[in-house]
């Protein structure tokens, strides 16, 4: 007995030495690519997640694809790398894409395509061309790709539900960012279903001070626009608000975008601020002040430049109008107090939203002249109209920069601006559209409804400081009124 016990126990140690513990791979670490090379289904997991998608989403995917032998992967890897029968290879960043997308599908023949849960099991019938419950992959040569995109019925009259449904379905479009140092180029990147569209921004923050006066003027006038200070802030962080970017028109191509917030404070009197207003046949006293955010956009290659702007804030004693006219008056003794303030223009809001767009006539290094449509509705103004800019000399490229360029570090340059279109409503000459108590405004009848105006100045800056000067005319704004003009001085300073 002692020497089957002698016998069993080496026996045993040395098979216990012999077995491997068998585990499961360790996960790849969150920086490294996971390369797809076969069909599957991949959950995504976004960044701002703890851990990966929830189980129950993971369960519902493999009740669709697992009968089909497409496994579901679960990573939390940045990059997915998608490998193609033809050896094309695709990259997507899981952090460039919506949360709203669940998985990504992939063929291994077509690109990959991400969707929502809700959508898995109609796509994935379409992209495998699941009927009969084989598996055929969709085919395309290199050269072309055929696009996932749901077609309704036409045979047969929607219903609403339907109808949404299909909007839903329709191809979604998902805007990237890049700094403009960034080296990479401008590449429009078309997916079944997802459509990336590169948009570099301006990273440069510069404020801008502009004061406007008609004493600025050879001929020392003092009437109707008689005082404007504005505050231009140019940066990239005012981009990072969704709701602001909502509110601005789209542009679903490639383009150099650049956003800034303002503050503006106008005030406009009668022709003789040195005698009480007649309150008749001329401008009224009015003031305004308002808060702005815009957001411009220009495309290099489609040499446009479009411009959404919206501003909010109000007329009348509270801008205040009164205020800062006698306060500039007291700085020259020989200016006489301006009368009639109490009869300015009553409180009322300020809502408007503005656009204009532009299109290159000429565009080279040193001369540019751009034509341009603009529109702005709201509460303030309601106006149309066409107009052409023009630049010479040395200036930073008109439709920003593409990769590889640097911004000029010296600019030096003359520019001209002429507009004319129709005027709607004014509510600086007809009084706000909500508050009606107001001591004097200008009738419909009375208003001019075609205006014209230009602008002509130089520019000189130097490593984004510097200054600004230029005259501004403007045609009469009402029947029996004067042309006008007035001086601008503008600052800049590169923060």
């Amino acid at each position: 007995m002692r020497l089957l016990w002698v016998i069993l126990i080496p026996v045993l140690i040395f098979t216990s030495c012999q077995q491997q513990s068998v585990k499961a791979p360790d996960a790849a670490p969150y920086h490294t690519p996971l390369v797809i090379d076969y069909p599957a289904g991949i959950m995504i997991s976004h960044e701002n997640q703890v851990s990966g998608p929830a189980n129950h989403n993971i369960s519902i995917a493999k009740k669709i694809l697992l009968p089909h032998r497409i496994p579901v992967l679960d990573t939390n890897s940045k990059d997915l790398v998608f490998v193609k029968t033809n050896g094309d290879r695709i990259t997507i960043s899981t952090i460039d894409l919506s949360e709203e997308y669940d998985i990504i599908l992939f063929n291994a023949v077509n690109n990959p395509v991400p969707l929502r849960l809700a959508d898995l099991q109609d796509a994935f019938g379409k992209i495998f061309n699941v009927g009969t419950g084989n598996i055929t992959p969709k085919t395309n040569s290199r050269k072309t790709e055929e696009i996932y995109t749901p077609t309704p019925d036409t045979n047969t009259r929607q219903t609403i539900r339907e109808r949404l449904s299909a909007l839903k379905k329709r191809d979604k479009k998902i805007i990237v960012t890049t700094a403009d140092t960034s080296t990479k180029q401008f590449v429009e990147r078309i997916m079944p279903g997802v459509q990336w569209v590169q948009h570099r921004v301006d990273t440069r923050t510069i404020l801008r001070i502009k004061f406007e006066n008609d004493l600025i003027t050879y001929a020392n006038t003092d009437r109707y626009f008689t005082n404007g200070v504005t505050f231009d802030l140019q940066a990239a962080w005012p981009g990072r608000s969704a709701v602001l970017n909502r509110l601005m028109i789209p542009y679903r191509h490639s383009a150099f975008v650049t956003y800034a917030l303002g503050m503006v404070q106008d005030m406009y009197t009668p022709t003789d601020t040195r005698v009480a207003p007649t309150l008749n046949r001329d401008r009224p006293y009015s003031s305004c002040l308002y808060f702005s955010f815009s957001k411009t956009t220009a495309d290099p290659v489609r040499k446009l430049k479009m411009a959404s702007r919206m501003f909010a804030g109000y007329i009348g004693p509270y801008s205040p109008g009164s205020y800062m006219q006698t306060l500039v008056h007291k700085a020259f003794p020989t200016n006489d107090a301006p009368l009639g303030w109490e009869t300015q223009i009553n409180t009322d809001v300020i809502l408007n939203y503005s656009y204009n767009i532009q299109k290159a006539l000429v565009n080279t290094r040193n001369f540019s002249l751009l034509a341009g449509a603009e529109i702005e509705a709201g509460t303030l103004y309601n106006n149309t109209g066409m107009k052409l800019e023009m630049q010479a000399g040395k200036f930073e490229p008109v439709f920003g920069i593409t990769a590889d360029e640097q911004w000029p570090k010296l600019q030096y340059y003359f520019f001209a601006k002429t507009h004319a279109g129709y005027v709607a409503y004014n509510a600086l000459l007809q009084g706000g559209m909500f508050n009606h108590n107001t001591v004097f405004t200008l009738k419909s009848n009375e208003i001019q409804r075609m205006v014209g105006g230009a602008e002509a100045g130089m520019h000189f800056s130097y490593k984004g400081t510097g200054i600004e000067v230029a005259q501004h005319y403007l045609s009469p704004e009402y029947k029996g009124g004067f042309w006008h003009k007035w001086g601008r001085l503008s600052l800049l300073f590169k923060v």
